[in-house]
């Protein structure tokens, strides 16, 4: 890397932060040392912006392209990731593939068999208090194994909801409160790949002055019903599940297929020869073709055009979210280009504008004033327009819901819950809700989520505690039920439930 020491202040930042220990201080200036394989993360850091990446690449450096950041590797040296070192000149994984031991056909028959319950919790009813057992017990046989399922609708109050809505589309900020019919209800969580994820309900929220409204809300949800909701500072949403989202009004038909950067990849043979410069917005990660790796194997040249947004790696830069194009705030496709030198374009350089969806193309050229200004677009950039389109994903609403299960059904199977706990971790019984398995959270205790659309049935219901009611299914083998202590307690055949 090269330093500017007029800018730098000698503040550490580049020391602490890189991943080999490549840079030293001395007289609090930074030293780059052999290991350093410029690969960026001082630079981007740098709050004086004192570094940069050196021009040209060294006789003794090879370029790693294992992935984007594209690290410059001596002799003898890893990459900043540690998963390649440098072997004369070849780069060569650190460690062997790790291939894990088959499962025993004891094993996986074990998993099949116990792995549906043989009733479902829904109108099994519930019993109070939890020293009472379970309404059912009941028991059926499997390929001669016998498979027991206890059941129970369980009131939790430890009850939330995670929603996640596919749209490019900006909702609110992250960590917004998010309200229903006026009220607190949840808040804006975490964004994941080409989807909005909000939060509902939680402990906090169940035992707070919403309690009821937001009970009634889950309910609804999880049951398949439209429901609104309102993201302070952001937008207003109509939602239902395994429907397409309607933001503020508008609804949202699909989801990109990859972000900016991923686009470029799956399309560079598509791009070359198009334009002298493409630009994928996305409010996530915007791709810079002529910086990325594609761009350089399909015979590009960084241009000096920089795209709005940070630089990340080569040709991916993190993107803000707006109303435009790719959800970034570029409204005008010649927005795209936020700076550029003169010196180093020429009149009549096109510059092909797309987005993460499809839905936009433009193409910009370069006049004698050094101006970007729009052409028609070739039919050649209006077929990667349609790839890009005919690929993307349809936008929906999907819902998870999660509980923390203890009481009444526990006690139906052993009179020491931490026994039940400890078979569900290890395998030995599958929870299920609805009927559908759900997910158990590592650690202690009985956390799960479920995936809501594959509930067939209006499963859920709510009690003024408040709590929502919750069908409940653990599924295992006599053996482990009788383990457990269930042998107490007369099993109900399936036969004879059905009579």
């Amino acid at each position: 890397m090269k330093i500017n020491l007029e800018l730098c202040t000698g503040c550490g930042t580049c020391e602490k932060n890189c991943p080999l220990n490549a840079v030293v201080l001395e007289d609090k200036k930074p030293i780059f040392t052999a290991k350093c394989v410029s690969c960026s993360l001082c630079m981007n850091l740098c709050p004086n912006q004192a570094i940069s990446l050196p021009d040209l690449i060294s006789d003794d450096e090879i370029v790693c392209e294992h992935c984007p950041v594209g690290c410059r590797i001596k002799d003898g040296f890893t990459g900043a990731c540690q998963r390649y070192i440098r072997k004369g000149d070849e780069l060569v994984p650190t460690r062997s593939l790790v291939i894990p031991p088959p499962p025993s056909m004891q094993e996986i028959r074990q998993e099949i068999i116990i792995s549906h319950p043989v009733i479902t919790g829904i109108g099994a009813g519930t019993t109070y208090p939890d020293y009472i057992p379970a309404p059912y017990a009941v028991m059926e046989k499997r390929d001669d194994v016998d498979v027991v399922t206890v059941v129970t609708e369980a009131p939790l109050t430890y009850s939330s909801m995670v929603i996640k809505i596919d749209t490019e589309r900006f909702i609110g900020n992250e960590t917004a409160p998010v309200k229903h019919k006026g009220k607190v209800v949840g808040h804006v969580t975490t964004e994941q790949y080409g989807s909005k994820m909000i939060s509902i309900g939680g402990i906090n929220l169940m035992k707070g002055k919403n309690k009821v409204e937001l009970t009634r809300l889950m309910v609804n949800i999880a049951n398949l019903e439209e429901f609104e909701l309102m993201v302070e500072g952001g937008a207003s949403l109509l939602l239902e599940i395994g429907k397409p989202p309607i933001i503020d009004g508008v609804k949202s038909d699909n989801m990109k297929v990859a972000c900016g950067a991923a686009i470029m990849g799956m399309a560079g043979p598509m791009l070359k020869g198009i334009a002298d410069e493409v630009i994928i917005l996305d409010a996530d990660i915007t791709g810079l073709f002529s910086e990325s790796h594609v761009g350089k194997l399909m015979g590009f040249s960084p241009t000096s055009i920089k795209p709005p947004g940070t630089y990340a790696t080569p040709g991916r830069y993190f993107g803000e979210h707006g109303d435009g194009w790719g959800g970034t705030k570029v409204m005008d496709p010649v927005d795209a280009i936020a700076d550029f030198d003169p010196d180093k374009l020429f009149p009549g350089m096109r510059v092909l504008v797309l987005e993460v969806t499809g839905t936009k193309v433009a193409m910009l050229k370069l006049n004698e004033k050094k101006e970007f200004v729009k052409v028609d677009v070739p039919p050649e950039a209006e077929r990667v327009r349609k790839w890009i389109y005919e690929n993307r994903e349809a936008s929906l609403v999907s819902a998870i819901y999660m509980g923390g299960a203890g009481g009444s059904a526990r006690a139906g199977i052993t009179q020491n819950p931490i026994a039940l706990t400890k078979a569900l971790h290890n395998g030995e019984v599958v929870l299920s809700v609805g009927g559908v398995k759900a997910f158990v959270l590592p650690g202690g205790g009985i956390n799960f989520m479920v995936d809501i659309s594959k509930i067939k049935w209006r499963s859920f219901t709510w009690v003024p505690s408040p709590a929502m009611v919750v069908p409940i299914e653990y599924t295992m083998t006599k053996d482990v039920y009788y383990k457990l202590g269930g042998h107490k307690r007369k099993l109900t055949l399936l036969e004879e439930l059905k009579r």
